[in-house]
């Protein structure tokens, strides 16, 4: 309250009011003067003699209320004074309050006269005048501030409007509510830190700007000069409404942000501590980062500054203050987990313009003040902020800011943010966080900011990069070995065996050294090398320097990860002769040709031919070979050639298979070479000594790797479906391992189904050694590491896809027929999704994946069939997709077609197979309850024309099948790994094929079945990026619990 408000009455008047007024009345009556509620309408006479007065008092209406003092009367009686007054708590004796109020305007009227002040008080003094004269009219306790309503108004009456009111000016003349004129000139802004908001006005650039102003609301500008009065325009209204609303909250900088958000300066002037905002020195502060040990144990402190170009630390940008605990947003959040909800909203608004993130948002200040700076750090230009203990206008660039603020959600998560602080006394923007959320995504983040010019130190070090100096020398050698001397310096040698590969960093001696993935994928190769496979270690001076040298043993068929090292700046390792093999391997379109068996001459396709030829040159140099053609393109058939063509020069091949096709390779030997072969399979086999070529199942190579297969000295071992041995730590891998061969041929249609691990399994099956030791080899899955292993791999594995090299084969066409349940169905199946749930929910941390497993297999199952009974005979089946196959069959049979049916459930080819029956439709069936025999016996009388029906097993039938007769596939359940459903429709998609194969997939709307087709697509890129092909033939990973809350979602 300013001096005018506060002014003591004189303690002359209050005595006189005790001669007439008890205390209590004196204090109400005083309340009515204060409020300028009094108004005198008449006087007369003075006190040296007598006086009357009469008046207007506002309380719940307007009083009329008169007071006579006559001097002669002093001391009788009847007394001096008396009044009158219509209200009803007037007595005679006593008075009322409103005669106390107009005795006391009169006397301190009376006071001002005496002391000539009538007509200066106020004028000059820049407050708000006193309402003590006659005529009645409102002001302000106080210039220069905003009004929340017309009630506020000193004098004002109760419920009252602007235009309805009478205004008292700073002259003490009294005038009307004017019509409003449009605003003109700027309005200034006055502010200090440590008072509120203060206004002016001026109305023209050549004018000073008058102080004697009021803000009514966000509508009108007051000047209670001379009583004119504009119309607020409506962006500067919303910078009213919002310093209202935020009065005793809003800093300097939050008003300086809404301006600027706004783009008020063409409106508004700002003044802070009476310097006009263009007079203040301004900086464009530069920022780093600083990186330290916690105080607490197992945490990391960063922190983020700002500082001019003295090195002095200014206030940091007030769009990271925002994102902290104690002075920002996120300390208005609940839950912590909402505070980084919010913070991922934010990201996504900043990258597509969207306002997800203000549904996170409760309050609507909070709000407001997140638009506004999102708004600002959107636009291409410089942000103010103030540094009042450096009297400093800091300009921040937006973009730099928005883009520093992404890099640090996009390389350390939102779990960075889990402390955030400002600490306003030292100017820093505090995190402390887990060590991993920052050193995973160090090197990226510190690549990105560099960028930018922000620096980041570690200690008090500035963060580095690793120069090595690590140099090759190799040992000659007449043999397929040979020795490498690996020499690394001591500094290289501390990085090398300090490094967190997982984060991309080094703590050293200097502080804190970045790795780049391509010096990731070079130390795990040295660690490899220094650890594991160096069979000497010796210490040599050079110099100042002193080295390590380490001598590693190398199989020739690992030149080509010497090969890549080469790429990654290691030198020394090959020789020419190496060199040009690699670079001959690496483009096969130089490989040599080889005369074809006579047996096979006029066979083979021009593809094959090729296929055979590559064969050929990897046998000659000695490597090995994985075939991983589409299937259905003959890989047996150009094994074969192969095996033909050298068959003079070899003592003995075995070939290993799935045992459903032994009989098929005996088969295509006999129908296409001379060479002599043996089946080494059943319970009474014995291994013979006289033959060349050994075929015999996985299983028994299990069985007898040992006791048999480890004592025999092969000089090609064939291993063919080689996915059987995917998983390295199988016992099927281990015993394809014990067995001795000179050359190795892998054959697969599907080199890799789940993860890298296999391909590196399966190209090591191929090549031994190739990855050097494969314990040691991790299958981290990038695509940094794919590529790596692809350009590795690339020269001892040749595929080739149908839509590449089958030109002439029939069109496969494939139709996904989409099928609601009925309504019985439905119910019973969305009963289950609600049991299952729940069941997931309620359950373990250990046994929820157990849960998760069984609902998804009861989930798939009630598409297929629905048995809601508690019997088990057939008529109590239910099921859409078999009511869809009978009709469909029914007109394939009837057009002469022949076709094939796949599931997974044999309980549910039982069911199918019912319904055959009961049309009397012959089929034939495939499952793995049959002998090797039988399975033939179904495929021969399928293939005949005998059956026009096949039902089969995915897993018993889905590979080294040839069902060429079949026109129409149906995959009644779709699963996950598309691979599955590739090699069981290949099994009619194949060479031989005379008709256009349609595929049916029959799948159940809004069930769990097109989750899983939408899973399939989204495991495509690991087969894409370690084989070289333009197929659309797919990889998909094992499912993560993400997947499997995709598919119960």
């Amino acid at each position: 309250m300013n001096e005018a408000r506060t002014w003591t009455i004189p303690e002359k008047i209050n005595t006189e009011c005790k001669r007439f007024f008890n205390p209590a009345l004196i204090q109400n009556g005083l309340r009515f003067f204060k409020l300028s509620r009094v108004s005198i309408s008449f006087k007369k006479g003075s006190a040296e003699t007598y006086y009357i007065v009469s008046g207007i008092v506002r309380d719940d209406r307007a009083h009329e209320t008169k007071i006579v003092y006559k001097k002669r009367l002093e001391g009788t009686e009847e007394g001096p004074f008396s009044s009158n007054c219509d209200c009803h708590l007037w007595r005679e004796k006593s008075h009322c309050p409103h005669v106390v109020a107009l005795f006391i305007t009169y006397q301190v009227q009376l006071y001002l006269e005496e002391r000539g002040e009538e007509v200066s008080d106020g004028i000059d003094s820049g407050l708000p005048p006193i309402v003590i004269n006659s005529s009645f009219g409102v002001n302000v306790a106080e210039y220069g501030t905003i009004l929340a309503g017309a009630h506020q108004l000193i004098g004002a009456p109760a419920a009252p409007t602007y235009s309805s009111l009478q205004y008292l000016l700073h002259n003490k003349k009294v005038v009307p509510f004017p019509m409003p004129e449009t605003f003109k000139g700027k309005l200034q802004v006055h502010l200090s830190p440590d008072e509120k908001v203060k206004f002016k006005y001026h109305s023209s650039p050549l004018e000073k700007a008058t102080a004697e102003i009021s803000i009514f609301e966000n509508l009108y500008i007051f000047n209670w000069k001379d009583g004119s009065v504009f119309h607020i325009p409506s962006d500067l209204k919303i910078l009213i409404q919002r310093i209202r609303l935020n009065m005793f909250s809003y800093s300097i900088n939050d008003i300086l942000c809404n301006i600027q958000e706004l783009d008020l300066f063409s409106q508004v002037e700002v003044f802070i501590d009476n310097v006009a905002l263009e007079d203040i020195k301004t900086s464009h502060p530069k920022c780093r980062i600083t990186l330290a040990p916690a105080d607490k144990k197992g945490l990391l402190h960063a922190s983020l500054e700002f500082f001019d170009d003295s090195d002095l630390l200014v206030v940091p940008n007030e769009f990271f203050s925002f994102f902290t605990f104690n002075h920002g947003i996120l300390g208005h959040f609940k839950k912590k987990q909402d505070a980084y909800d919010f913070v991922l909203a934010v990201k996504d608004s900043l990258i597509n313009g969207n306002e997800n993130y203000k549904k996170f948002i409760v309050s609507a200040n909070k709000k407001i003040k997140a638009q506004s700076l999102l708004a600002e750090v959107a636009k291409d230009r410089e942000s103010m902020v103030y540094d009042q203990t450096n009297k400093l206008i800091c300009l921040y660039n937006n973009q730099t800011v928005k883009e520093l603020f992404l890099a640090m959600i996009q390389h350390f998560g939102d779990q960075f943010f889990r402390y955030a602080q400002l600490d306003q006394e030292v100017k820093k923007i505090k995190y402390d966080v887990q060590p991993n959320v920052v050193f995973q995504g160090l090197s990226e983040f510190h690549r990105a900011v560099s960028l930018m010019g922000i620096e980041i130190f570690y200690d008090r070090h500035e963060i580095s990069k690793w120069n090595s100096r690590i140099r090759f020398e190799r040992r000659s050698s007449s043999t397929k070995w040979f020795d490498l001397e690996l020499n690394i310096d001591q500094d290289d040698l501390a990085v090398i065996l300090e490094a967190d590969l997982e984060a991309g960093m080094v703590i050293a001696k200097k502080g804190l050294i970045l790795l780049s993935k391509e010096q990731k994928d070079l130390i795990r190769f040295m660690q490899k090398y220094t650890k594991y496979e160096a069979v000497e270690t010796q210490t040599k001076i050079d110099g100042s320097q002193s080295f390590k040298k380490f001598i590693l043993p190398f199989n020739r068929a690992r030149i080509f990860e010497l090969f890549e090292l080469r790429k990654l700046g290691i030198d020394g390792a090959l020789n020419e002769e190496d060199i040009a093999l690699c670079e001959k391997l690496s483009n096969l379109t130089e490989m040599p040709t080889y005369p074809l068996p006579r047996e096979i001459d006029g066979v083979l396709r021009p593809y094959q031919t090729v296929g055979y030829n590559w064969l050929r040159f990897l046998y000659e140099h000695k490597l090995g070979a994985c075939l991983a053609d589409d299937m259905g393109l003959g890989k047996t058939l150009q094994t074969i050639a192969f095996l033909q063509s050298i068959y003079d020069k070899i003592e003995r091949v075995l070939i290993v298979c799935p045992v459903t096709i032994l009989l098929n390779w005996e088969k295509e030997i006999q129908k296409f070479s001379q060479m002599d072969m043996h089946i080494y399979h059943g319970g009474s086999r014995e291994f013979p000594h006289d033959k060349k070529i050994i075929l015999t199942s996985y299983g028994v190579m299990k069985k007898e790797s040992e006791a048999v297969f480890a004592n025999i000295n092969f000089d090609i071992l064939v291993l063919d479906e080689v996915q059987h041995l995917k998983n390295v730590r199988s016992l099927g891998a281990f015993s394809a391992r014990k067995i001795n061969a000179n050359f190795r041929v892998c054959l697969t249609g599907t080199p890799v189904e789940n993860d890298l691990s296999e391909f590196y399994n399966i190209l090591d099956l191929s090549i031994p050694g190739i990855w050097g030791d494969l314990q040691f080899v991790r299958a981290v899955s990038n695509q940094k590491t794919r590529g790596i292993a692809r350009r590795t791999a690339s020269p001892f594995i040749l595929r080739r896809t149908k839509a590449q090299v089958l030109h002439d084969l029939p069109p496969k066409i494939e139709n996904n027929v989409y099928l609601e349940l009925n309504e019985e169905e439905l119910k019973f199946y969305q009963q289950n999704i609600v049991s299952i749930r729940s069941r997931i929910n309620s359950s373990t941390t250990s046994a929820k994946y157990g849960e998760i497993l069984r609902g998804l297999l009861q989930l798939r199952q009630n598409c297929l069939w629905q048995n809601r009974t508690n019997e088990t005979h057939y008529k109590n089946i239910d099921s859409t997709k078999i009511e869809f196959l009978m009709e469909t069959l029914e007109t394939i049979l009837e057009e002469g077609q022949q076709a094939i049916i796949f599931s997974q459930f044999t309980t549910y080819l039982d069911i199918i197979q019912h319904f055959f029956r009961e049309k009397h439709w012959k089929f034939s069936r495939i499952d793995g309850s049959q002998s090797i025999n039988k399975r033939q016996e179904q495929v021969e009388q399928f293939q005949s024309g005998k059956t026009p029906i096949f039902l089969i097993s995915l897993k018993a039938g889905g590979v080294g099948l040839n069902l060429t007769a079949a026109s129409y596939v149906f995959i009644m359940d779709p699963w996950w790994n598309p691979a599955v459903e590739s090699q069981a429709i290949d099994r009619a998609h194949r060479i031989g094929q005379k008709n256009t194969l349609t595929v049916y997939r029959p799948i159940i709307k809004n069930s769990v079945e097109e989750k899983v087709l939408k899973l399939q697509e989204e495991k495509k890129q690991l087969f894409s990026d370690l084989l070289s092909t333009d197929d659309d033939q797919v990889f998909s990973g094992r499912l993560t619990m993400k997947d499997f809350e995709m598919l119960f979602n």
